[in-house]
């Protein structure tokens, strides 16, 4: 089961209106597993899929029903929480020309998480980055390292197909103090 996976610029309507209930359902554990909000509300979301600046990396399945969504900013002051500042002085070269960029979020359908569909939306964007030669940032909340260890599963597998370097540029925690 291959999807086929393409890049949009802008995605509205009914296909917008599928990925917000998609992204609700994968991402609202995330709103009691995370001190730092990593759920957009739904304007926020709307914003994000029309804004050219973000690239939509989608899948679709045989039928050409959408299946899987991957957001790509390239160009940093698309992405709120994120300090454009801080890259270009770690990668001022890549920040000269427009190659720092940020993933947003990825997702699959529920009913496609066994096959090969998240797998193909990776190794197509991992394509488009290394064509572009760019530095790509992501975050991770903390749950997902530890439960699903993501950015170890993505950095053995990028490291496996690619020449790359991964490394942790920063690091939140965050604490609570109760008083008694």
């Amino acid at each position: 089961m291959a999807a086929d996976v393409a890049f949009e610029t802008v995605v509205t309507g009914a296909v917008a209106e599928l990925f917000w209930d998609l992204y609700r359902e994968a991402f609202e554990p995330l709103r009691t597993r995370a001190a730092a909000r990593h759920v957009l509300h739904r304007e926020e979301f709307d914003d994000e899929l029309a804004d050219p600046r973000v690239t939509k990396l989608l899948a679709r399945d045989e039928q050409g029903t959408p299946v899987g969504l991957t957001t790509l900013a390239t160009d940093l002051a698309a992405v709120p929480w994120v300090s454009p500042e801080f890259f270009a002085a770690r990668y001022p070269e890549h920040a000269a020309r427009g190659a720092v960029w940020y993933i947003g979020f990825t997702l699959a359908h529920p009913g496609r998480r066994s096959t090969r569909t998240f797998m193909d939306m990776i190794d197509a964007l991992v394509e488009h980055l290394a064509r572009h030669r760019v530095v790509c940032a992501y975050d991770v909340s903390r749950f997902n390292d530890d439960s699903l260890r993501f950015a170890d599963n993505l950095r053995r597998h990028l490291e496996r197909t690619r020449d790359v370097t991964v490394e942790t540029v920063d690091r939140q925690s965050y604490y609570a103090t109760t008083f008694h």
